[in-house]
């Protein structure tokens, strides 16, 4: 106990600091799928567009669950046990939420998605829907799968392929 009262102020905050790294074990893949996204915009090439969105809302879709336990929303909420972290673990949601925020504006900017849309709600909301899923997913009321989210999701905001031709 006393090692832990050196390093840490206490043990909320180890556990804090621990789930904050699972969270980055957790986001990793989903970072790459990003630079496919980003690369595809830097390309122009909506097909890759579409296939690396539709990767990472997968992974999105996916992530965190630990059968029918809600382990992202435990994982939040361990972060959230502590201020010092929780500012961090903000801090680095920030960095993704821009990153996110400039990929739809590039790709409005490209016409792939509807200039009506406001990228930083658009953002959001999936991010929302993505971990608030996670309390669903065993509901009746809930039986989207990733997959289908995923795929319906890019069609929902990107114009068909007759239109962009």
């Amino acid at each position: 106990m006393d090692t832990v009262a050196y390093f840490f102020d206490s043990i909320k905050q180890l556990i804090a600091e621990a789930q904050l790294a699972n969270y980055a074990d957790l986001v990793r893949s989903h970072h790459f799928a990003m630079t496919k996204v980003e690369t595809a915009l830097a390309q122009e090439d909506l097909d890759a567009f579409l296939a690396a969105v539709e990767q990472n809302l997968d992974l999105a879709w996916t992530s965190g669950q630990i059968g029918d336990r809600w382990g992202i929303i435990e994982l939040l909420h361990d972060i959230w046990g502590d201020p010092f972290v929780q500012s961090h673990f903000c801090e680095l949601l920030d960095v993704q939420f821009q990153a996110w925020i400039n990929i739809v504006q590039c790709a409005q900017d490209l016409g792939w998605i509807d200039l009506d849309v406001d990228a930083r709600s658009l953002v959001s909301v999936f991010w929302s829907s993505s971990v608030g899923q996670f309390i669903t997913s065993a509901r009746n009321y809930s039986t989207s799968r990733p997959r289908r989210i995923a795929i319906s999701s890019c069609a929902s905001f990107v114009p068909s392929r007759q239109a962009t031709a």
